[in-house]
């Protein structure tokens, strides 16, 4: 089973990304605060990061980057900044720019559907029932 962390301010989106993804097939381990997140990816090993961009303390961004020093693994970012705010924008760093490039870097905006975060998180670490090696 793929093992997802979840960092949300927001506890009704973090009870929804939860819900949804073991609906699916994956393991969704949940957190509201930064300290914890970067805490429970040093000790645990996970598939996919969900990381909302603007929470209290450390923002996404710095949350990123913290993860990125204990090593890498494919970050879907989840924000309610407009459309407008994409790797286009000016203040994406050169790392989120590279990595976004190599599609191991994705941003779903919220509000969003379902299809839309399955086919999201899917596209960075397959389905759920595929394991590393191909078999099911």
């Amino acid at each position: 089973m793929k093992r997802v962390l979840a960092v949300d301010d927001e506890p009704g989106v973090l009870q929804l990304l939860s819900e949804s993804l073991a609906v699916k097939g994956y393991e969704a381990v949940t957190t509201d605060r930064a300290d914890e997140a970067l805490k429970l990816f040093r000790d645990q090993a996970f598939d996919l990061v969900l990381l909302d961009l603007q929470m209290p303390g450390k923002n996404g961004f710095e949350l990123y980057r913290e993860f990125g020093s204990v090593r890498e693994v494919p970050v879907l970012f989840v924000s309610g900044y407009s459309r407008l705010f994409s790797p286009a924008s000016p203040g994406f760093s050169d790392l989120w720019t590279g990595q976004f490039s190599l599609g191991r870097t994705d941003i779903l905006y919220k509000p969003f559907t379902l299809a839309s975060l399955f086919e999201k998180v899917e596209a960075l670490i397959g389905s759920s029932e595929v394991t590393a090696n191909g078999s099911r």
